[in-house]
């Protein structure tokens, strides 16, 4: 029960933050992105560490705070690029058992969650600079709405009518049918923003975009998950009180941005640059 009131606590105040800062935009957008992505690294950091291996965090984070640079100037990237050549120098340090551990384990903090959840903030300015600052609000809206709706849609649905085992050794509620619930409710979010909100998107733009946030988001939430399980542990932090760490609640997020920051900006001509 005390579970449950914390998970909607949580949900009441955080839902209207998270709107509000992708709503204003700018420096505070970057600064909550940021802050997510640290702590999703963080837990990231703990998950590799579990099993036993001597993982010091402190210089992984400073490069992953570095790599948000490079959406404030092009030669952002020197920072990163310096830092993981300083990374992979101070796993000398390491004993020879865990030498492997520890590099694969730092450099994959830095891609995710922390590489892979920049790409929304350049989302958010670029569609701002291209759109007007509602169409940018807008577009980046979708992508969280289309991730909360798959994943709504694929509990109910799955809850429902779900038999068929989607991943069963990694998560065993998931089904195929609750996939496919997931799916079809993100396919109607984004026809719901083409007819009422983002008219200028086409019908490719609704089906890959959908495909993007809905079906492939689901398999970031699986990947967070096989992580946890291969650390042992149910949730990645205690960040959110009720709804566990960073990765637990933007797992999907993390997974989708990418692929939705490479159609739009790189092929749909919406936001080509």
């Amino acid at each position: 029960m005390k579970q449950g009131y914390a998970r909607i606590g949580t949900a009441l105040v955080g839902l209207p933050l998270v709107l509000g800062v992708l709503w204003a935009g700018s420096w505070v957008f970057f600064a909550l992105m940021l802050t997510v992505a640290l702590l999703g690294q963080r837990e990231m950091l703990n998950l590799v560490r579990r099993p036993g291996i001597d993982l010091p965090g402190w210089p992984a984070l400073v490069v992953g705070g570095s790599v948000f640079l490079h959406l404030i100037h092009p030669s952002g990237w020197i920072a990163p690029i310096v830092g993981v050549c300083w990374l992979l120098a101070w796993s000398l340090r390491a004993s020879v058992e865990d030498a492997v551990e520890r590099i694969v384990g730092q450099l994959a903090s830095v891609i995710y969650p922390v590489l892979m959840l920049s790409f929304l903030v350049d989302i958010r300015w670029t569609a701002e600079e291209q759109l007007s600052s509602p169409g940018g609000f807008t577009l980046t809206l979708m992508l969280f709405l289309l991730i909360w709706a798959t994943d709504t849609g694929a509990y109910y649905t799955g809850k429902a009518m779900g038999k068929t085992p989607f991943a069963p050794t990694i998560s065993p509620n998931k089904t195929w049918e609750g996939t496919v619930g997931g799916c079809t409710l993100a396919i109607l979010v984004a026809i719901a923003f083409k007819m009422w909100w983002l008219p200028m998107l086409v019908w490719t733009d609704v089906v890959v975009l959908a495909l993007v946030g809905g079906c492939w988001g689901q398999l970031g939430d699986l990947l967070e998950s096989s992580l946890k399980r291969s650390a042992g542990v149910k949730d990645s932090g205690s960040f959110l009180p009720g709804h566990g760490g960073a990765l637990d609640r933007f797992d999907s997020l993390i997974f989708s941005t990418p692929l939705y920051w490479i159609y739009l900006l790189h092929i749909s001509p919406l936001l080509a640059v």
